[in-house]
């Protein structure tokens, strides 16, 4: 999956995997990245790193407001929450020949494969640890970095071994996404 400037992408779950995707997503130029989350702290991130519509999940049907703001589905989408009824969500706003990438561990799905998918082209590809070639990867998304185009470092939050408790309550309060703790 490689969103291009033309291409609108909607992303489910916005932990640390989601909001990579969102800055991946920029990177790359999307025209629109919709996401959706039910922590309002999360969309806060996202609409940060460069989200052009944040949903809670919990207030709104995403559906619907795929339909509503792009009639013709999506171009892409991701689900990074593992959840089967997100998972299904994510194939059913796409667009004819869409593709919805699924990274999140989760139990069955109930597809039908001819109205789901043979009818409009529509791919599910699964993804594990971002499918890329880290020689080329990681070079990549340093030259990113390095241009400002990919503020990873704004995901994680060190802290030191004697602050574990403080780093676990932040995750807990939503104020991190991803505490490191060095020993």
């Amino acid at each position: 999956m490689r969103p291009s400037k033309d291409d609108t992408i909607a992303i489910f779950g916005m932990g640390p995997v989601g909001l990579a995707a969102v800055l991946g997503a920029k990177v790359a130029g999307a025209k629109r990245i919709i996401v959706f989350d039910r922590k309002e702290s999360k969309l806060a991130f996202a609409k940060e790193f460069g989200a052009t519509d944040c949903y809670n999940s919990l207030q709104v049907n995403p559906e619907e407001v795929i339909k509503d703001i792009e009639p013709g589905g999506v171009d892409f989408s991701l689900d990074t929450t593992g959840v089967p009824a997100v998972a299904e969500t994510a194939v059913h706003i796409l667009r004819p020949a869409g593709e919805a990438v699924l990274v999140g561990i989760g139990g069955d799905l109930k597809l039908n494969m001819m109205t789901d998918l043979v009818a409009e082209s529509k791919k599910v590809a699964g993804l594990v640890e971002g499918d890329a070639i880290p020689q080329k990867f990681i070079p990549e998304m340093i030259k990113y970095y390095q241009e400002g185009r990919f503020a990873f470092d704004k995901l994680i939050k060190v802290y030191d071994f004697k602050d574990l408790n403080q780093a676990m309550d932040d995750f807990k309060a939503g104020k991190v996404l991803k505490p490191i703790v060095k020993m």
